[in-house]
C-alpha cells in the first residue's frame, strides 16, 4: 500500500472518491521545500521545487496499485509521480506527490493557487465535469 500527497484539487476529499471510487483515510500534511502555482489557462494548480516554500495538502493513505495507475490517468501530462518526504501529524512519512515536470514550468504563472478560491468558484462544475472520468 502506498500514500500520495495532494495539493490541489485531489485534496478535496469528493474529487479524490470520483476519481478513485473508493474513500481512503487522510490527513492534512505539509510538504516542505516546494511551491504550488496556477497553472496559465488552468483552474488547477501545479508545483515546483523552492528552497523555502511549502503547501499544504491532504495525504491519503493505504492506496493499492490499481488506484495510483487510476491517478496516474487522470493527472494531466504535465506532472510525474515522484516520492517524497512529507510532514503529518509531527513526523515524516514517504508519500507520491504529482509534481511539474521541468519542460512544463514555463506553463505556471506567477500566482500562487487557492483551495478555497477553487471551491467558491470551480468546484461544483469541475465536480460534474469529472463525474464522467
Amino acid at each position: 500500500m502506498h500514500a500520495v500527497f495532494t495539493y490541489g484539487t485531489l485534496q478535496i476529499p469528493a474529487v479524490f472518491q470520483s476519481i478513485t471510487g473508493k474513500d481512503f483515510p487522510s490527513n492534512p500534511a505539509r510538504l516542505l521545500g516546494y511551491q504550488r502555482y496556477k497553472i496559465k489557462g488552468k483552474i488547477y494548480p501545479a508545483t515546483i521545487k523552492s528552497s523555502n516554500g511549502s503547501i499544504d495538502g491532504t495525504l491519503y493513505k493505504n492506496i493499492d496499485k490499481n488506484t495510483l495507475n487510476l491517478l496516474d490517468e487522470f493527472e494531466d501530462i504535465c506532472y510525474e509521480r515522484c516520492l517524497l518526504e512529507v510532514e503529518v501529524n509531527g513526523q515524516t512519512e514517504n508519500a507520491y506527490v504529482y509534481v511539474t515536470k521541468d519542460k512544463y514550468k514555463c506553463t505556471l504563472s506567477d500566482k500562487e493557487w487557492s483551495l478555497e478560491e477553487f471551491k467558491r468558484r470551480f468546484l461544483k462544475k469541475y465536480l460534474s465535469a469529472i463525474s464522467s472520468f
